[in-house]
Formats: structure tokens, C-alpha cells, sequence
């Protein structure tokens, strides 16, 4: 393997959102050794830049789920934006249907003010009606998301400044019906592609978008062949680079439909899985166990 695309949450992310310093040091040891890394998410390029600095790694990045490509200076190498007025009626439909989102740009994420209020009133709802719901687990899928850099409240979608790139629009509800309603919304349009991130996310963006496009793109411009590459994720919006790469591995935590169509399963993201499979993959040892396959399967 000549390179190493890794997802951020869920993945290279502990549960409080940070680079373990097991995963730091593994990826340290690949490019030490020639295994070139790069961090391949749906978060905006400049959130990505803060926990990378924090993390104490630098790596080029494939930002908002592949519609943004920069190198490990900083360099934009590509981007695909979705067209402004696709963009526009994306987010007047979240609005008017009062689902909490946030727009990533070149320039930082851009939220409704109206959004805050939306995601209280979703919580109290929630926890009212089931008393039984893990809190804590809650509060964090919350907290991700007043954690991001580059933070910019406005009144609609309508002050979002004009040279500003809409590259991903990430909708978040706590309500199963209203994560329903929206999915089924966008996943029925041509003009933007539809991937989940998470259990309460839903995102659009460019139809050409996806974070395999993006590797392969990468992948050209480092002058590595796509079977020399190693692809590592947790949810859907991995999906087209563990297909594309040589190489797909699913975390330990990942969604069960992850883990069935990759080729290896590493450990969960707080037991550092991605520090265990760049070792394994440096090491030429196997990452996981062959995975067993049902009487009669294929």
C-alpha cells in the first residue's frame, strides 16, 4: 500500500472528538515510512485543519465529503461546489420544514440562528416523550456540532455571502419522522447527492461528489494506482471509497452494512482502530479475520 485515506468521526476520532495519540503516532510511523495518509471527511477543510493541529498530524485533506481536495500545505488542489440556486433550494426546504443545518464553504460554516432553538425544542421532545433515551449520547451527537471552527450564525440562507463556495449542506434532527422526511426528500432528487454521516445527519451536495471520486483523484495526482490504496471508515458516506480502494476497512463500530462490504474490520474508534490497521498494513500482518461467509452465501 502506498496510501492511507482515513475517515474522521467515528473513525480517527475518539468519542470526545479528538486524535488519540495512538493514532497520531501511527500515522507519524506511516509517513515516516513512506505510507502516504490523507484524512478524507465530511467536515469543511478548515475545522479539519484545527483538529489535525491539535492532533499534532499534518495530511492532505479530502474535506465535505469529497467536494474539496488540499494538500498538506494547504493548497487547494480541486473542488466541486453545488450550484447556488440547488444549494438555495436545499436549504429553503430544511428551513421551511424547521430542520436544523449547517452550510460548509471555503469560508466556514454557516447555520440559521433559528437552528439552536430547533435542536431544544427536538431534545425536550425527545426526552419527554422517552424518558428512557441515553442521555449522555444525545448531548454528544449535540455537541459535535457546536464544536467546529469557523462558526457563522445568520438569519436564512439568504446571508450567505454570494462568493462564498456551498460545497455540503448537513441536515441534523433528533426526530426519527423528521431524519425520515428529509431523506426521502433529497435521496428522490437528481440535482444534489444524498449520503448519512451519522445516525441523525442526512447531507447533500454535488451529484459527482463522493469521497471515492475525490481519492481517485488524489490518488492521481500522488501518481498512486487505486489497488495501492487503503480506504478506512465507520459509516455511508464511506461507502464509495472502501469500493474503490485496493484495500476497504470497516471499524469495529462501524454500521453492519459498512462492515459486510469491506474487505477487513479493524478495531472500534476509542481502541484506536486505525492506529491497529495502519500497523497491520506497514507490518503485513492481517488487520482482521477473514470474514465468514453463511451457508449458501455468495
Amino acid at each position: 500500500m502506498k496510501l492511507f485515506a482515513t475517515d474522521l468521526d467515528g473513525t480517527l476520532l475518539n468519542r470526545d472528538s479528538q486524535i488519540s495519540p495512538e493514532n497520531a503516532a501511527a500515522i507519524h510511523r506511516a509517513q515516516q515510512e513512506g505510507l502516504k495518509v490523507t484524512i478524507a471527511t465530511g467536515r469543511v477543510y478548515s475545522d479539519v485543519v484545527g483538529i489535525c493541529q491539535e492532533g499534532g498530524i499534518n495530511t492532505p485533506v479530502i474535506g465535505s465529503n469529497g467536494a474539496t481536495i488540499h494538500d498538506a500545505d494547504g493548497n487547494r488542489l480541486y473542488h466541486l461546489p453545488l450550484e447556488r440556486e440547488t444549494a438555495a433550494s436545499v436549504m429553503q426546504w430544511l428551513e421551511d420544514h424547521e430542520c436544523y443545518y449547517e452550510a460548509s464553504t471555503q469560508q466556514g460554516i454557516y447555520a440559521p440562528i433559528s437552528s439552536h432553538d430547533t435542536m431544544l425544542a427536538e431534545m425536550d421532545r425527545i426526552l419527554g416523550t422517552s424518558p428512557g433515551e441515553d442521555v449522555e449520547r444525545l448531548i454528544r451527537a449535540v455537541k459535535k456540532h457546536y464544536d467546529k471552527k469557523d462558526y457563522h450564525r445568520v438569519q436564512s440562507h439568504q446571508e450567505i455571502p454570494a462568493e462564498a463556495y456551498i460545497y455540503n449542506i448537513m441536515a441534523f434532527s433528533l426526530d426519527p419522522d423528521q431524519l425520515q422526511k428529509g431523506r426521502a426528500h433529497f435521496a428522490s432528487r437528481s440535482d444534489v447527492a444524498m449520503v448519512v454521516s451519522s445516525e441523525h445527519n442526512f447531507e447533500m451536495q454535488h451529484p459527482e461528489v463522493s469521497k471515492g471520486n475525490a481519492l481517485t483523484k488524489l490518488a492521481a495526482h500522488l501518481n498512486v494506482s487505486m489497488e495501492d490504496t487503503a480506504a478506512i471508515g465507520d459509516n455511508f458516506n464511506d461507502v464509495s471509497m472502501l469500493k474503490m480502494a485496493g484495500l476497504g476497512i470497516a471499524m469495529g463500530n462501524g454500521e453492519p452494512e459498512i462492515q459486510a462490504l469491506a474487505q477487513a474490520i479493524t478495531l472500534t474508534n476509542v481502541e484506536h482502530g486505525v492506529a491497529h490497521a495502519i500497523h497491520s498494513v506497514l507490518d503485513g500482518k492481517p488487520i482482521s479475520r477473514p470474514k465468514i461467509v453463511a451457508e449458501g452465501g455468495q
